[in-house]
């Protein structure tokens, strides 16, 4: 993933770690997962494209 660069807000991440367990720098390593599937999200935001990602991540030791 070095040439792939992510940006995401402290409190997000924060508050993403808190309801899902995963802090983003982990989520980020879906998108290196050949098998990986992205879905365009209809329910959010018209001015701005947003998707999601679903992709295996292997578990922290």
């Amino acid at each position: 993933m070095a040439e792939t660069r992510f940006e995401w807000d402290p409190d997000k991440n924060s508050a993403n770690r808190k309801q899902h367990g995963v802090p983003f720098h982990r989520a980020q390593y879906a998108f290196a997962d050949p098998r990986r599937v992205i879905a365009k999200d209809l329910s959010q935001s018209q001015s701005e494209a947003r998707f999601y990602c679903f992709g295996e991540v292997i578990a922290a030791s």
